[in-house]
């Protein structure tokens, strides 16, 4: 990695894409892609279940991770915790609580850990939770958008079934 110019005290390096609208790096996006869809591929053969969510995690971590829901997990996770008919509806949507939360980390997401930890090296605290926050939530919602496009996610009847996200 490679920094390329410093503007306003704002390192820029060299895969990283500024603009008004996104803010990515081209190798986040990539190494993102990777690892998401190895993950996403191994859940769903690993759980022959009906998806409704993917979520992609970015929180105060500063390394994003995967969560998904199905409705059979759903539905078991509902029993199992005692979930009242008025917890239901975010209950649906909470992804710290699917049982498929961090779902293909150990395996899947190393290279991603590392390219985040070289890139955290090189800048300050005030940096990191700056730009390169901006940074890696728009690489994030950049993967997943052209995984969406690939068809990842299902296509037609399919894909309208499913909610794919970003999450901070």
């Amino acid at each position: 990695m490679v920094c390329i110019g410093v503007v306003l005290n704002i390192k820029f390096y060299e895969n990283d894409r500024l603009d008004i609208d996104m803010n990515y790096n081209e190798e986040l996006v990539a190494a993102f892609m990777e690892a998401v869809s190895n993950a996403f591929l191994s859940l769903k053969k690993m759980h022959n279940e009906h998806f409704y969510y993917y979520a992609f995690i970015f929180d105060a971590g500063l390394h994003p991770y995967l969560s998904a829901w199905s409705y059979e997990a759903l539905e078991k996770s509902m029993v199992d915790n005692k979930i009242t008919d008025e917890e239901k509806g975010w209950w649906k949507w909470d992804y710290s609580d699917s049982p498929y939360a961090i779902y293909g980390y150990e395996e899947y997401f190393q290279e991603v850990s590392e390219l985040l930890d070289q890139r955290e090296d090189s800048i300050s605290s005030d940096e990191l939770y700056d730009i390169e926050w901006d940074i890696r939530v728009d690489s994030m919602e950049e993967a997943m958008k052209r995984l969406d496009q690939s068809g990842l996610f299902g296509s037609g009847e399919e894909r309208n079934r499913v909610v794919i996200n970003v999450e901070i």
